[in-house]
């Protein structure tokens, strides 16, 4: 995509000020950043009980923190995003893990294994740059704040007693200064009847206690003045939980975006099922959820090939499913997360060029729902299976996006998506298909936004019909030109066009 800079610097302006006045989240983009990689801001953090910190051992602490997105909270705004989604800040169990049958050992890096509920991970938080002090840092910068939030479950109950610390207080849980024993359930707090993740601590969505257990914790969050959850392992818990849980949320803080993972790449019945649990959007009403099916993560998404060799056919195959859900548009998008290879993936996934980032992306930014960008992929991080997947950025990692191209490729397609309501919110209906050419609809309200994209070797022209006779603004380039009927657009190698009104 090449861009008049004073054009780039306008599309820029118009989608800072356009994010900042929305509170329809679909105005948002998303960058997830897995904290303990993204960038290490305090080195006295790291290791705080002798055990869990091990530079280089991805299964391990690697030192990132509130403090190293504080301090580069600039760099994740310079490529145009406005929401940062960060993993579980819960406090996580002191020290090790390791099984009983010595077969698996970790630290809780990732946030997914809670300790306390109620209290963030110290390996997280410095002077000054504490939870509350990043969200207020982030907000500063006019970026909001997704809490990735886990109810179903807590850390490992089953340990080996000579590797783990804190093995007498194994079936432990705490929050809100209160402490639940999994081995000596007196209040009915945990699932014991199965099915449980793994072999973690499985709480029970059964007992209307818990629920309001996690209303006081997470509503605690809310006022904390984060904006959006993420809810973890949707699958794993009752409908009814969940109907309950996110009505109590919307009625704590006006506004508020939810949305959920539920893990399949097939099953759009289930996923839809979730986006109706409540009439209304999901700012308000029930959850939205992740769009799993549609991802391209390494071996697993079902768009992967597309942009690997394939054929946009695969892309209408895809949408013909958006009927299942309450509304498309809503859907959290994504090329890659943190629990299959990348991408630009090894062992599992298949490396990616530069190229195919290129046609990657300009899919993602200009089609139905919410884009959310993996932390890396800005520098086309490779990374096989978990941990691999979760190398540590740092700031040499920043050094080498900022000086790449894809880094600056998704600040200009941040800039042209928030040119456009319809590219934010609109509908989609596909106007052309070809092996590597595809074209689009999209259309909000007033809003048209025609999509135009080629991830061909060579210039192609793309024919399509129907457009309204008017002018429009070809927002990759900034020109305007008279266009209507039958309408023939060239598009560059690996590029897009869009023309909007």
């Amino acid at each position: 995509m090449k861009k008049n800079i004073a054009i780039f610097a306008a599309l820029l302006a118009f989608a800072a000020g356009a994010a900042a006045a929305a509170p329809d989240f679909r105005g948002e983009t998303i960058y997830l950043a897995l904290t303990d990689r993204f960038a290490d801001g305090d080195a006295d953090n790291n290791d705080i009980y002798g055990d869990e910190y091990r530079p280089g051992d991805l299964k391990y602490y690697q030192g990132g923190d509130f403090k190293g997105l504080m301090d580069n909270l600039d760099y994740i705004k310079g490529m145009g995003f406005t929401a940062i989604w960060i993993t579980p800040p819960v406090m996580q169990p002191p020290g090790r893990y390791v099984n009983s049958s010595k077969t698996y050992d970790a630290a809780g890096y990732h946030g997914y294994w809670a300790w306390d509920f109620s209290k963030i991970d110290p390996h997280l938080e410095s002077p000054g740059a504490a939870y509350a002090d990043f969200i207020k840092a982030a907000h500063a910068k006019g970026l909001k704040v997704i809490q990735d939030i886990v109810l179903n479950h807590g850390h490992g109950g089953d340990t080996d007693p000579a590797s783990v610390k804190w093995h007498a207080r194994r079936g432990q849980l705490s929050g809100l200064g209160k402490t639940y024993d999994y081995y000596n359930d007196t209040e009915n707090w945990f699932n014991h009847k199965g099915p449980a993740l793994a072999d973690l601590l499985d709480l029970n969505d059964q007992n209307p206690a818990v629920l309001d257990w996690y209303v006081k914790i997470y509503g605690s969050y809310q006022d904390m003045g984060v904006d959006a959850f993420r809810l973890d392992t949707v699958a794993w818990m009752a409908p009814e939980f969940w109907k309950k849980f996110t009505a109590a949320m919307h009625k704590r803080k006006k506004d508020f975006f939810i949305f959920g993972e539920i893990w399949t790449n097939d099953d759009y019945k289930l996923l839809g099922s979730y986006t109706k649990l409540a009439k209304g959007d999901p700012m308000n009403h029930g959850m939205a959820v992740v769009d799993m099916p549609g991802s391209s993560m390494g071996g697993w998404g079902r768009l992967e090939k597309v942009f690997k060799g394939g054929s946009y056919e695969d892309v209408n195959e895809l949408l013909s499913h958006d009927k299942a859900y309450a509304d498309p548009t809503w859907l959290v998008t994504f090329p890659d997360n943190h629990d299959k290879p990348r991408f630009n993936g090894a062992g599992a996934g298949t490396p990616a060029t530069e190229s195919q980032y290129r046609d990657m992306l300009n899919y993602y930014f200009t089609a139905r729902g919410i884009p959310c960008v993996f932390y890396g992929t800005e520098a086309m991080m490779p990374g096989g299976d978990d941990p691999d997947n979760r190398r540590m950025l740092g700031a040499e990692g920043m050094a080498a996006a900022k000086a790449g191209p894809i880094y600056k490729l998704m600040a200009e397609l941040n800039a042209v998506r928030a040119a456009s309501p319809a590219l934010q919110k609109g509908a989609q209906k596909a106007l052309f298909t070809a092996k590597d050419q595809y074209a689009f609809l999209r259309e909000y309200k007033d809003s048209r936004a025609y999509v135009f994209l080629n991830k061909g070797d060579a210039p192609a022209k793309i024919k399509v019909p129907g457009l309204k006779d008017r002018e429009y603004t070809e927002l990759t380039t900034g020109v305007k030109l008279r266009a209507g009927g039958d309408t023939e657009v060239e598009v560059p190698a690996h590029d897009l066009r869009v023309l909007a009104y």
